[in-house]
């Protein structure tokens, strides 16, 4: 085993996550407002690929998956739903980060106290992070002025 037993996800594992994602693809695309077109560009897929899969014509492989779960887990509007119907694979973080009590968000945090500082900001404050978390996001994904402003329109009608 190249990577070792850590990194190790087994094909009934992987399949498992996959079809806990299937059944609710067209209701997060449409939470998301978006047309199977824009997911799919969005993923990396034809928009073909992506229709007969959320119709349930083709199988969905591994790399799409991840890639549509951390779409919808990072969309504000669609990440409840998500994390409620079993879709997201929160086991694998502990599966990668053996003997942590931490939960998967709370690691990310190199500001213990990060939660009450933001939630001591008022309403201008907080857009004002938002808007740079935003901006840095769309600057280290090389979007287009298109997108970049689609993304800020999403933060600002969200909020």
């Amino acid at each position: 085993m190249k990577y070792g037993k850590r990194w190790s996800i087994s094909k009934e594992k992987k399949q498992e996550y996959i079809d806990r994602l299937l059944p609710h693809l067209a209701a997060l695309r449409a939470r998301a407002g978006l047309s199977q077109d824009e997911l799919a560009g969005l993923v990396g897929v034809s928009r073909q690929t992506y229709c007969l899969t959320e119709s349930g014509a083709r199988t969905l492989s591994w790399n799409t998956y991840l890639s549509i779960v951390m779409f919808f887990d990072y969309n504000c509007k669609t990440h409840d739903l998500l994390r409620g119907i079993g879709a997201f694979p929160e086991d694998l973080f502990y599966q990668f980060n053996p003997g942590t009590d931490k939960t998967p968000e709370s690691s990310f945090s190199t500001v213990p106290e990060l939660d009450r500082l933001f939630s001591q900001l008022d309403d201008s404050g907080k857009n004002t992070v938002r808007t740079a978390l935003a901006s840095e996001f769309a600057r280290c994904s090389s979007f287009d002025k298109a997108e970049t402003i689609k993304l800020m329109n999403e933060l600002i009608l969200t909020k």
